[in-house]
């Protein structure tokens, strides 16, 4: 992003100048893509809705004032950011079959976030994991890990967030290419002076690195628990065991597939496969939160459980007066003992 605001436009950057062709010339050299489009468009919106009362939620029930969950809502708010990239920005670009050169600053700048908070969500699921881990394997210093760690992590991972969107390469978009790679395809000829210009070595190191901390972390976080579980297979191991597996999955393919953009062009499908998990890695974590995190889940399910009696007591208030407002309160008593009981044990 730095070069964007050295040269003051995207056209007077090296290597990266569109003006030889005209729009619709540029446009011819796009594929339109609407059924990957729409997909990666409803997929999007649909997780940025998701997260919203996930949030909402660990703000209400003072979840943040664990570390873990200020972890959460960090990485939350980053993959959030990173969706409008990944799945809705992309969407959009696919439907309408783009290249760089379509809209070459919008997508500059789009470029310049979709690597920063690519390898921001990388550095923050790192913390997080690694939070779990030494709070397990440290108990003893629990209330060292709980505070300044946590908030360490947070400013590390916020500092080269920002270091990766000013100071390295953006990556641009191309509907042919089923990605967003490094080179913009803007030029008349290749040349060593332009590959040098737009291989960003930083985004190479984040993805092998944060692949194999990650896979140490899941296998260590794992032993953990069921260690703690001394070998029984409980719900909570086999919950996490499956957390582990997806999360890794969609986080190491899309790591390996991008990686390998720089050094090969792999098949189309190999492609394709990439763009998807790198959308369902930002989403997955919202579904994940609301079905295998049971403290989410269940404050999900009573904050719609209260809308629903609401919506009862609405509907029937003509009919039965008495009867439904002794079952209201009756109902609404019994839902505050549940949560009352229910966060007694965190």
């Amino acid at each position: 992003m730095e070069r964007l605001i050295q040269y003051g436009s995207v056209d007077a950057i090296p290597y990266y100048n569109c003006s030889w062709k005209t729009t619709e010339e540029w446009n011819e050299m796009g594929l339109k893509r609407p059924v990957l489009g729409w997909f990666l468009v409803l997929f999007g919106g649909t997780v940025e809705v998701l997260y919203l009362p996930i949030l909402y939620i660990i703000f209400k029930t003072k979840l943040i004032r664990y570390a873990c969950y200020k972890l959460i809502v960090f990485l939350a708010l980053t993959d959030m950011s990173a969706t409008v990239c990944s799945s809705i920005i992309s969407g959009i670009l696919y439907i309408q079959g783009a290249v760089f050169c379509t809209y070459p600053t919008f997508e500059y700048i789009a470029g310049g976030f979709a690597i920063n908070t690519w390898c921001m969500a990388c550095a923050i699921n790192i913390s997080l994991f690694a939070n779990r881990v030494c709070s397990i394997a440290f108990h003893e210093y629990i209330e060292v890990i709980e505070g300044k760690l946590t908030y360490f992590s947070m400013v590390i991972s916020g500092i080269y967030g920002m270091y990766i969107l000013f100071f390295t390469p953006i990556i641009c978009f191309n509907s042919v290419a089923l990605a967003w790679i490094s080179e913009p395809l803007s030029e008349r000829e290749e040349s060593q002076e332009a590959d040098d210009m737009y291989d960003n070595e930083w985004q190479s190191w984040n993805n092998y690195l944060f692949v194999a901390i990650m896979f140490f972390l899941y296998v260590t976080y794992c032993v953990l628990v069921k260690k703690l579980a001394h070998g029984q297979k409980s719900k909570k191991s086999r919950a996490i065991f499956i957390q582990c597996a997806v999360i890794c999955f969609f986080n190491t393919v899309t790591a390996l597939v991008y990686n390998a953009l720089s050094l090969m062009t792999p098949a189309p499908w190999i492609v394709l496969l990439g763009q998807l998990c790198w959308s369902i890695n930002h989403g997955c974590p919202a579904i994940i939160y609301l079905t295998m995190n049971e403290t989410i889940r269940n404050s999900f399910l009573q904050l719609f459980c209260r809308h629903k009696i609401s919506r009862v007591e609405t509907t029937n208030s003509g009919h039965h007066p008495n009867t439904v407002s002794h079952q209201h309160t009756r109902s609404v008593t019994v839902l505050k003992k549940q949560i009352t009981a229910h966060f007694m044990k965190i």
